[in-house]
């Protein structure tokens, strides 16, 4: 029978913007930042971790954010003071990849620290602590596991990562900002759209004893008014919008892979 397997693995870097360090999205005024926490390629201990393996309900039940893994253990055997944790975290699956949002504790000093190190680009990566689980891994041609069930037990930021491949991604590549872009183009439309309403109502209509003008008949291949007022009808700003984070967020993903 298998035994269990513990790993402090440090697998990936959170997701770095050249330009801005900042956080990857704000959620109600709170600084959330998005990290690659594992994939399904080859870590540092050679092994392999089936992304679909995860086992996060544990964790998501009490998410805490460790610093350098530090739970507290030593400092209780050396009757030092314990490093309390520095935030919280949430993990889920996202398409090929166990993500982890992180949030830091802004009445904790050293966690303030920390999360500005990390805004800054100096404090890069994050670490998972995980369980093997009996019976669901073997050992692999690199002299490592492949694991097809692993709980997580842990994520730490971390001083030196152990995975090259995942480096944090220019903000222009999250989501959040399609969305953004998306509020923005109705918000202009709508704005567009009332100021011609107000300009139509503004009009006044000409004298009567004016003479009208002569009409000519229109081409027969010209378009119709009637033709252009039903299109303008037809145009659903938000509905366009959806389409259109829709089609962007496709395109992101295909870059990605």
């Amino acid at each position: 029978m298998t035994r269990p397997i513990t790993r402090s693995l440090s697998l990936s870097v959170v997701r770095k913007d050249a330009a801005t360090l900042s956080a990857v999205e704000s959620v109600g005024g709170r600084r959330v930042y998005k990290f690659r926490a594992s994939d399904g390629d080859f870590d540092r201990y050679s092994d392999r971790l089936n992304v679909k393996g995860w086992r996060v309900d544990g964790y998501n039940a009490n998410g805490v954010i460790l610093f350098n893994h530090d739970d507290g253990a030593e400092a209780a055997s050396s009757g030092a003071e314990p490093q309390l944790p520095i935030g919280k975290g949430r993990v889920y699956v996202e398409g090929d990849a166990l993500m982890v949002d992180v949030e830091f504790d802004d009445e904790d000093e050293f966690a303030k620290r920390v999360e500005r190190k990390v805004s800054k680009g100096i404090l890069n990566a994050v670490s998972v602590r995980y369980l093997m689980l009996p019976g669901q891994y073997r050992q692999n041609e690199r002299g490592g596991y492949d694991c097809d069930a692993q709980e997580l037990l842990e994520v730490s930021v971390v001083t030196i990562p152990g995975n090259a491949r995942a480096v944090r991604a220019k903000s222009f590549e999250g989501e959040d900002i399609v969305e953004r872009i998306a509020v923005r183009v109705v918000e202009l439309l709508d704005a567009r759209a009332e100021a011609k309403s107000t300009d139509d109502e503004d009009e006044e209509p000409e004298a009567a004893d004016e003479p009208e003008p002569e009409t000519k008949e229109a081409p027969a291949d010209s378009p119709k008014a009637d033709d252009e007022e039903e299109d303008e009808e037809d145009f659903n700003a938000p509905d366009a919008a959806k389409r259109f984070v829709e089609a962007f967020k496709g395109y992101i993903r295909g870059v990605k892979q």
